[in-house]
């Protein structure tokens, strides 16, 4: 577990657990989204009595102390990933289900014209629609969607 971490949960009087400490291991060495049951295996592959709900419990936790971000993707798509300094911002393709991290600056005026003519804060954005890859070969609108794609995000994560 990274000082940061270790040292929040313990200044809140939280015990450093064994399952506590193999759940963020899992998210720090995956570097990007993963889901409960994803977590789940990798924790089991060093500690296999380690249940689903515990690691629910622990990302609550984690979630709650602001260690880890969660971001629903949809109705039944929740993930996890280690909580960064710079905030970012999803796109998600309903072609392949690949997630892109986009930050405010790739978003142009937006998040400024948001906060001025609406008075609205941009915290989180998940935007869905087709990644460059599934747009070329035949998403919705073919080539035309992905002639609008330039730019965008700069982590895939799977």
């Amino acid at each position: 577990m990274s000082h940061h971490a270790t040292r929040t949960l313990q200044e809140l009087g939280y015990r450093l657990t064994p399952q506590r400490t193999l759940v963020w291991d899992a998210l720090r060495e995956a570097g990007g989204h993963l889901g409960a049951e994803e977590i789940c295996a990798r924790v089991q592959t060093r500690f296999p009595n380690v249940n689903i709900s515990t690691v629910y419990r622990t990302l609550e936790l984690l979630v709650e102390l602001g260690l880890v971000r969660e971001t629903v993707l949809g109705s039944d798509r929740r993930y996890y990933e280690v909580e960064e300094e710079v905030p970012h911002h999803h796109l998600v393709c309903d072609g392949c289900g690949r997630v892109l991290h986009v930050h405010n600056e790739d978003l142009g005026g937006l998040t400024a014209g948001l906060l001025r003519n609406q008075g609205f804060r941009l915290r989180e954005m998940t935007a869905f629609g087709y990644c460059r890859e599934c747009a070329a070969a035949g998403g919705p609108h073919g080539d035309r969607a992905a002639d609008g794609a330039e730019g965008g995000g700069d982590h895939a994560h799977p």
